[in-house]
């Protein structure tokens, strides 16, 4: 006679599965092609401009445009390359905020923290701080989520380097 499984069990090995092909695996939606080709466009109530450093200041509701990625912001630190692309972008706001559209998908992926940092070189967005990430019907939420837009990825707690235990919503696809 073969075991049987509660279903209670069945259902919690169904979830854990899925929770953890969802942190691990890509969730196929990377953000739009020419998003990083794109003239970059800040909005703020004031500017600071560090021409040796590379560096730029943007304090006050400050508006960050790059193609279809949008970031917002009370301030906004901006470090340049050699030819004037953001290299790394440093967003802090109660919360700040992120917005892009990807390939494929209806909707746009939307995050929330305390503290953002986008790194051109590795495609992430890093949140920190109180991380609210939601792509498509899904709701990640952990003190710490890496986002990587190119392969349309998301870590979040301990395998993102956070302390916190993630909190997943899933919702069912609406064919």
């Amino acid at each position: 006679m073969s075991p049987m499984i509660a279903p209670s069990t069945f259902t919690g090995l169904w979830a854990t599965a899925l929770t953890l092909a969802l942190l691990v695996g890509p969730l196929h939606v990377a953000a739009l092609e020419d998003d990083q080709e794109q003239p970059l466009y800040l909005e703020s109530d004031s500017a600071e401009l560090f021409e040796a450093k590379s560096q730029s200041i943007y304090t006050g509701n400050v508006f960050v445009k790059q193609g279809s990625m949008e970031i917002q912001g009370d301030q906004v630190t901006v470090r340049h390359d050699a030819e004037r692309r953001p290299e790394f972008i440093t967003a802090i706001g109660t919360p700040a905020t992120y917005l892009q559209q990807v390939e494929g998908e209806e909707r746009p992926v939307r995050a929330k923290a305390l503290r953002m940092e986008y790194d051109r070189a590795k495609d992430e967005i890093t949140l920190v701080n109180e991380a609210v990430l939601f792509q498509g019907g899904d709701v990640f939420r952990s003190d710490r989520i890496v986002y990587d837009r190119a392969k349309g990825q998301v870590k979040a707690g301990t395998i993102a380097k956070g302390k916190e235990r993630v909190k997943i919503t899933i919702s069912p696809s609406r064919r």
